[in-house]
């Protein structure tokens, strides 16, 4: 699972220019390693062997979003690595390395779906010597720590509701990207003209509004909407709300509707991990008849027949 999502990152760092043209050279790329960085004595390090980075990817179980995880990047300087940009080396590292990967999504080749989002860094110091020694130049850096959050297909049985929302989403609003529903590039990052939504289940239960041929339902559903900016953000969210208040249903593959009886705004809540959209609506399922068994050597009791035809003539 975390492979895929390793192979995505290490992809694009080393294939980012401005990213290589900061970090030393090992055989011939950018010196970004997964864990840890082959030691100062082996072949292959070009001059100089520092900034370096190395990071890794940590996944947990998540009851509601299958996985989530860590990923954690160091960035190794020294005190001989010059500046750039004004600013020092490791700062110029991390700066760029937030801007390819927090708020980016990954997705795999089994269609799994990664965000990371930054959540702190924190300098470290590794050694120091002073060169008149003749020991080692000072080593230092920053531990980039960045959250990760899954986006698993939500697929349920048929009617499928996830599925209906996500088709009347991208019927009305066909520059947002369905997280999970349409195909995307493996790196991808939501804009403000072409922002992301993401459906999801999280909960059900059954009615007492029942039928002869349909059982109802009534679902509860979060809505993920994710922007660069928040002014823009909340435009869409804000046409996504009346769009639905206006249609009043949304009709499922089955061409059933689900109907939707609240939607409500929940402007403290994160859009990555909880949604800000929370859409309540009802639905049915239609029942299956029991099947009939049918009789392989069916028969007529003779004496009763004859019975029936003698009581008929004396009539």
């Amino acid at each position: 699972m975390s492979g895929g999502l390793r192979q995505l990152l290490l992809q694009q760092i080393t294939g980012d220019e401005q990213m290589g043209g900061m970090l030393a050279r090992y055989n011939e790329a950018p010196a970004v390693f997964y864990q840890k960085a082959p030691s100062d004595s082996r072949p292959g390090w070009g001059s100089p062997r520092y900034p370096r980075m190395d990071f890794n990817v940590d996944m947990r179980h998540d009851p509601e979003r299958k996985t989530e995880g860590t990923l954690t990047v160091n960035i190794w300087c020294t005190s001989e690595c010059p500046a750039v940009g004004g600013l020092d080396p490791d700062r110029a590292i991390e700066q760029r390395l937030l801007e390819l990967v927090s708020g980016v999504f990954y997705t795999d080749g089994n269609r799994e779906t990664f965000c990371a989002e930054w959540e702190r860094s924190d300098e470290f110091l590794y050694e120091s010597g002073e060169k008149s020694n003749n020991t080692p130049p000072e080593v230092y850096g920053l531990t980039v720590t960045f959250s990760i959050m899954a986006f698993p297909e939500q697929i349920t049985t048929t009617p499928d509701p996830i599925q209906g929302l996500n088709a009347w989403t991208k019927r009305y609003f066909p520059k947002m990207t369905a997280i999970a529903y349409d195909d995307t590039p493996p790196v991808w990052k939501p804009t403000d003209d072409n922002p992301a939504i993401y459906w999801r289940f999280t909960g059900t239960s059954s009615t007492n509004r029942q039928s002869y041929a349909v059982t109802w339902y009534t679902g509860t559903f979060a809505a993920h909407i994710i922007a660069e900016s928040v002014p823009e953000r909340n435009k869409w969210t804000k046409a996504i709300i009346e769009r639905a208040q206006l249609d009043g249903e949304v009709i499922l593959a089955d061409t059933s509707p689900m109907f939707i009886n609240r939607i409500a705004l929940r402007h403290g809540a994160d859009p990555l991990r909880d949604g800000q959209l929370e859409l309540t609506g009802q639905y049915g399922a239609l029942r299956v008849e029991d099947a009939q068994m049918r009789l392989l050597h069916p028969y007529g009791n003779l004496a009763n027949s004859q019975e029936s035809q003698k009581a008929k003539k004396e009539g």
